[in-house]
């Protein structure tokens, strides 16, 4: 058996590094981190999964009735449409909030332990702990995104202003805007559980770490969200495979065939069976976005060197010798 050698977090790693050391976490605490994301997110996960399922193949049962214009403002009006939609969203706000709390916290945790071997119990305690941290922390994203777009939304009132034609302009400098933001305020998160620090705090320190290193921080993030995009759309196979079966059978041009119970059973299990997977899939960025943290406090505060020099005595090589990171 291979002996297991933990991960230095404080450590200067270039792009590829990252992404290296990213798999190599998962790869060394998939069992325990897997077990964590299952037994805590997994209840309100798999109860949006369930919803979500249903949803879908409500909807398309009511598709053979597109053309009734009586039948479809029923469907969405109805309590049961409206109350699918409510219990998603109660539901994924907490299987979000747990989803992100576990992995955070299990990143803590193994640099305080030392291990991969961590217990379900140890990383609830932890969730249960700085649950409010991690719900307050997501609403106060989402106020920081709607002053954003608030105040990026002036210039493009003033460009309509002056020529419609300006406008294209407006709305991609209001994207560059959001992103730029977002992006910033990534490592957000760790930083709270990490330095324990305020909400303002931490996205203060957030731009502080990630400026001049932007763009390595989206590339970091694209990469790994890809990988973990290109995954999950292996759940959703089966549901253009259905749709492409259903529109094989169509006899009718002006109505659409009432999809059998059969296949919609399929579309509900696949399509609960991809929500699920986001819970797992979540986590590579969230790791990379990790140890990006970690990278830039190195960088810029030389952390684990302070500590090697403390602990030993002596100086290691200098970090100023390493290539500069080119992305």
């Amino acid at each position: 058996m291979e002996n297991f050698v933990p991960i230095k977090y404080h450590q200067l790693r270039d792009f590829s590094e990252k992404i290296n050391v990213t798999f190599l976490f998962i790869k060394q605490n998939f069992k325990s981190l897997a077990k964590a994301l299952i037994y805590i997110a997994g209840p309100p996960a798999l109860m949006v999964s369930l919803v979500l399922g249903n949803f879908i193949g409500d909807f398309l049962g009511m598709m053979q009735n597109i053309g009734n214009a009586d039948a479809s403002a029923n469907y969405f009006l109805s309590v049961n449409f409206w109350l699918q939609i409510l219990l998603m969203f109660l539901f994924g706000i907490l299987a979000y909030v747990f989803t992100l709390s576990v992995i955070y916290n299990y990143v803590v945790l193994y640099e305080e332990k030392q291990s991969n071997q961590i217990d379900v119990s140890v990383v609830w305690d932890r969730v249960r702990s700085n649950f409010w941290m991690f719900f307050g922390t997501i609403f106060f994203f989402g106020l920081l995104l709607m002053l954003a777009y608030v105040v990026l939304i002036l210039p493009i009132i003033l460009l309509a202003a002056i020529s419609p034609f300006l406008i294209f302009f407006g709305f991609m400098a209001l994207i560059v805007g959001v992103v730029y933001v977002v992006i910033s305020a990534v490592p957000t998160f760790i930083i709270r559980v990490y330095e324990k620090k305020s909400f303002f705090s931490a996205i203060s320190r957030s731009f502080y770490l990630v400026r001049g290193k932007w763009w390595s921080t989206f590339g970091l993030l694209i990469i790994l969200s890809l990988i973990g995009g290109v995954v999950s759309y292996i759940f959703l196979i089966p549901y253009y495979i259905f749709i492409f079966t259903t529109a094989m059978h169509q006899t009718s041009v002006e109505t659409f065939a009432a999809p059998s119970d059969t296949l919609l059973l399929i579309v509900k299990i696949f399509f609960g069976l991809y929500y699920l997977a986001q819970i797992f899939i979540t986590t590579l960025p969230h790791i990379g976005v990790s140890f990006q943290y970690f990278n830039l406090v190195e960088m810029k505060e030389a952390r684990g060197l302070m500590s090697d020099i403390e602990k030993f005595g002596q100086t290691p090589d200098a970090p100023a010798n390493r290539p500069e990171e080119q992305y």
